[in-house]
């Protein structure tokens, strides 16, 4: 019982800072400022490279994600388990640490000589995938353990290939997850910082995202606007998560 009474008074604690926090930072910002924010040009060109870059990158790891983490969660080599623990450390490392490695990597002779990925939209995809992807790995994998390998069998039984046995129950079973998983994912990549920065250089109306943007007018003196494109983030942030949470968790009660 009082670890519940804990619970609820921690929880009201936090939110209260959370909302403070917020609202103290909404007094810099008026009308006006919410105007210019909104039409200002390097905002907008961020917004675009951040929700295109973030896509791009989503895409990649529902292409990379969901057969790993099937893999992970079905099978039970020990060659698996080392895989997890590499694809763990993205999400334990800072950012600015896989930017640091990226770096060296994509600027080696071998693939600069194939490609130029340094200080370019592509390079910044490349870090956002090795950031977001440990995400979608990790709820396919819980969503695919939470779903016996019973159904696949059955179907197969009754005449399915095993392609089509697995699309239609494990999959679409899993997909809520999956889906949350994916959006956490491209939330994730829209707030990539540290590895985007390094890798792309943060080149004005080329490789700068929203997160740049802000670092960038703070670093400048224009409050203002960054502490609004803030704000604008924390909104945007807390509606997808609203999202997530009544719209497709629902679905799987």
């Amino acid at each position: 019982m009082i670890f519940t009474w804990l619970a609820k008074f921690f929880s009201i604690l936090i939110v209260l800072v959370i909302l403070s926090l917020f609202l103290f930072a909404a007094r810099f910002v008026s009308y006006s400022v919410l105007v210019e924010t909104l039409t200002n040009s390097f905002f907008l060109a961020s917004v675009m490279f951040s929700i295109s870059t973030a896509f791009y990158a989503t895409m990649v790891s529902l292409v990379l994600g969901i057969p790993v983490g099937y893999t992970l969660a079905r099978s039970k080599l020990k060659f698996w388990r080392v895989i997890e623990i590499c694809f763990d450390l993205p999400l334990v490392l800072p950012p600015l640490i896989i930017g640091v490695l990226l770096l060296i990597t994509l600027n080696s002779p071998l693939i600069k000589n194939f490609y130029t990925f340094v200080f370019t939209p592509a390079g910044a995809v490349i870090a956002q995938i090795l950031i977001g992807m440990p995400l979608t790995i990790k709820s396919a994998k819980t969503a695919f353990q939470l779903i016996s390998p019973i159904y696949e069998r059955v179907a197969m039984t009754l005449g399915a290939r095993p392609i089509k046995s697995f699309y239609d129950t494990t999959f679409k079973m899993a997909f809520p997850g999956i889906l949350g998983g994916l959006i956490l994912t491209w939330l994730r990549c829209i707030g990539e910082f540290g590895a985007t920065l390094m890798i792309g250089g943060g080149i004005p109306g080329r490789t700068v995202n929203v997160p740049i943007n802000i670092y960038l007018n703070m670093s400048s003196g224009d409050f203002n606007i960054g502490i609004t494109s803030s704000l604008l983030m924390v909104i945007f942030s807390f509606l997808c998560i609203v999202f997530i949470r009544t719209i497709i968790f629902n679905k799987t009660r």
